[in-house]
């Protein structure tokens, strides 16, 4: 987030969008941090409920408020995501050069007809 402030090139470019999704991606890795280090909640009634969700075997929310805004933020960053720019992390993923060998200064690639420097000149 300093860099998205401190270096004129990339703040010209920053939205107030931007910001706000790294607010909120900070405040759910803060809230989790406090969840995990300072104020401890029963890890198995959240367990049972997270399962029952998936299962659709209804189960009661813990009713914790620190793991109520931890969940509130996760849910609004699900939501916000196809929307923002954060959709480009899956894109890595996915990307055609990611098995690519990166090995550009031992294997010239060229496509057949720039092998050969007179191929255009006889066409």
């Amino acid at each position: 987030w300093g860099r998205r402030l401190a270096v004129e090139r990339i703040r010209y470019i920053s939205r107030f969008s931007d910001h706000l999704m790294l607010l909120l991606l900070a405040a759910i890795a803060l809230s989790g941090l406090t969840l995990k280090y300072v104020a401890r909640t029963d890890i198995v009634a959240l367990k049972e409920f997270i399962i029952g969700l998936l299962t659709l075997d209804w189960r009661p929310l813990p009713a914790d408020p620190l793991v109520l805004i931890h969940l509130g933020l996760v849910v609004v960053l699900m939501a916000v995501l196809p929307f923002s720019k954060l959709l480009h992390i899956p894109g890595v993923f996915f990307s055609p050069t990611l098995n690519q060998i990166d090995d550009p200064r031992e294997r010239r690639r060229a496509a057949p007809w720039a092998a050969d420097p007179n191929a255009r000149r006889r066409g």
